[in-house]
């Protein structure tokens, strides 16, 4: 055999296990991810029914919006006026028990999880460290991090996306199969709480502390205090890092678009969900209020007021909108000045090639804008 050939052949079987071959198979992460990568179940448990308006698509979508919607390949788009579901459309191919990513927006689930750790005093505050909850940040530069700095994306840790790059830190979370071992690897920065910076390890840190915190498995925790109390149709699938492994917790929460609506109706209501509190509102109010530190992805002179607990405030025309969303325009929005509710889910949410990493979400906004045009 060659000796170039045999090399060759060495390392592919070398890599086959690692996330450089996942990530250079797979390339990008995908609405359906749950299909090729090993995920636990969140199980629905109490099935209750969403209500319906009687206005149920009765409504006609502007055109500007209807157009925008098309060219963005949406594949779900719901909208929820005084908690009831007013209008509803899926894609060819999709429907109300379609599983989907929605990759960021798990991380206000993750959010809500330690709101109900922190109801049930599994943990005491969010003014914690870490370390009393994960041991490898018990001490050195790593144990003047709190829950808060996981919440709030402002840890100081050295972590920075790299979407092009197979043996980047986003690989390694998504496609690795040793999330520990990774999130291991992360060292002090700059210090804790100093400024916002999007990472997706500060929500990772926090679901391993959480599971620690409850015991369980957070698939399980899940399962028995948030997604069988909202009532879910149908259950979910967490991605893991292996079977049987860790939750990725910054991400891949796969569900239907009916039930990823639940959150939103449960923070709308502050934590309240027909009559039995899930989630303090002292809570819900500290997570939808900005965090106030630098913003280091906007300038040190810029205050980061469009974030919170692992939930963005967007306040798109200072109208007080928030949202838990995810990459490629996974969105559940609230307005609270129009009691509205949508959900928007789909395959990017750029208009034109060249648009995908832009920093201002204008799907987004062009949606807040049209449905406050409308009711």
């Amino acid at each position: 055999m060659n000796k170039i050939l045999f090399v060759s052949i060495s390392i592919a079987l070398l890599l086959c296990s690692c996330q450089f071959t996942r990530t250079i198979i797979y390339n990008d992460p995908g609405l359906e991810d749950y299909k090729i990568m090993p995920y636990a179940h969140v199980r629905a448990t109490n099935y209750q029914p969403l209500p319906e308006s009687s206005l149920y698509n009765s409504i006609k979508l502007p055109d500007s919006l209807w157009q925008a919607l098309q060219q963005t390949q949406t594949i779900a788009f719901l909208i929820f006026r005084h908690d009831s579901l007013i209008y509803e459309w899926y894609a060819k191919g999709y429907s109300d028990s379609s599983h989907t990513n929605p990759f960021s927006a798990t991380k206000s689930i993750t959010s809500i999880l330690t709101g109900i750790a922190l109801r049930e005093g599994k943990i005491k505050s969010v003014d914690e460290p870490v370390g009393n909850y994960y041991a490898p940040y018990k001490s050195g530069d790593l144990s003047n991090i709190t829950l808060k700095h996981l919440l709030t994306m402002s840890s100081g840790l050295n972590y920075h996306d790299q979407f092009l790059n197979p043996f980047g830190h986003v690989a390694r979370l998504y496609y690795g199969r040793d999330l520990l071992k990774f999130v291991n690897t992360m060292k002090k920065e700059k210090p804790a709480g100093y400024e916002f910076r999007y990472k997706n390890v500060d929500p990772e840190i926090l679901g391993i502390a959480l599971r620690n915190a409850v015991g369980m498995p957070l698939s399980e925790y899940a399962t028995e205090k948030l997604w069988g109390p909202i009532g879910a149709a149908h259950d979910a699938f967490w991605l893991t890092d292996k079977k049987g492994g860790m939750e990725k917790t910054y991400c891949c929460f796969h569900t239907d678009a009916r039930d990823i609506a639940r959150i939103a109706l449960l923070y709308e209501h502050f934590g309240n969900w027909h009559g039995k509190q899930i989630v303090d509102s002292s809570y819900v109010r500290a997570s939808l209020t900005p965090i106030n530190i630098w913003d280091g992805e906007m300038g040190d002179s810029v205050i980061c007021r469009r974030y919170g607990y692992l939930w963005w405030l967007r306040n798109t025309d200072n109208k007080g909108d928030y949202a838990a969303d995810g990459m490629k325009g996974q969105y559940v929005g609230t307005l609270p000045d129009k009691d509205i509710i949508f959900v928007r889910l789909g395959k990017r949410d750029w208009y034109k090639n060249g648009g995908r990493f832009g920093k201002f979400p204008f799907l987004y906004s062009q949606i807040l804008r049209s449905l406050r045009h409308m009711f």
